[in-house]
């Protein structure tokens, strides 16, 4: 890539452009770290300091952590995720062991696999080892590695060592809202296991239980030629 200086009014200088090429290479060379196209202004936002390193930490913004996430085809949005999107990471586990005491009080059976968003609304920076934010064909990649807070930092690393990772690819305008609780296996009209304890139930009671026995026994009497009927307490009942 080559650059040049042409004239351009003052007034529609973008803040932050350099706008002679002694001016960009006074303090020493610098590293471009987001894509800058032709004709295009230099500016100071997309390039790193004097005498910088093409490295992932000067892409980043200041006070954000960088967290990798290993993941396969399909638990990364089908390789369609590209540096610069945005995601939400999803954590899928069996929460049994945290609801076994809550559980086994209430008598509760069923499922407890869960699936909750632990990090909402996260830039890609990139995908595999590429950070170009202008690659718009799909990758396949064993890694994506995100920009998080601090906070965010600590909740991915606890969550891929009691759970699947999986990323959620979240509209382009989509802003960074709203909040999604855990789901859970019942959230889809009722456990599995429920279901078949219940079945299970049925048929034990319908093996188990005798047929209901008569009441009452009819006794035929005849006198002479004309006979009658008569309902009488049967032996059985007790």
């Amino acid at each position: 890539a080559q650059l040049s200086e042409i004239p351009w009014s003052q007034e529609s200088v973008p803040q932050g452009a350099f706008t002679t090429i002694n001016a960009l290479l006074a303090d020493g060379s610098r590293v471009v770290l987001s894509p800058i196209e032709v004709n295009e202004p230099v500016l100071l936002t997309k390039l790193s300091g004097p005498n910088g390193r093409a490295t992932l930490s000067n892409m980043m913004t200041p006070g954000m952590r960088a967290v990798t996430i290993r993941t396969d085809e399909i638990a990364g949005v089908g390789g369609f995720v590209t540096p610069g999107d945005r995601v939400d990471v999803v954590l899928t586990r069996d929460a049994g062991e945290i609801q076994e005491v809550a559980k086994n009080a209430q008598g509760a059976a069923g499922s407890t696999i869960t699936s909750e968003i632990v990090v909402a609304d996260a830039k890609v920076l990139s995908v595999g080892q590429g950070a170009d934010e202008r690659q718009t064909t799909p990758q396949i990649s064993n890694s994506v590695t995100i920009e998080v807070t601090t906070d965010g930092a600590q909740k991915v690393a606890l969550a891929r060592t009691v759970g699947t990772l999986s990323l959620s690819l979240r509209s382009a305008s989509e802003g960074a809202d709203g909040k999604s609780g855990v789901t859970t296996i019942s959230s889809f009209g009722g456990s599995v296991a429920s279901n078949v304890q219940a079945a299970a139930g049925s048929v034990f009671d319908a093996v188990t239980k005798e047929p209901e026995k008569p009441k009452f026994k009819t006794v035929i009497v005849t006198r002479g030629t004309k006979a009658e009927e008569y309902q009488v307490p049967s032996r059985d009942q007790k």
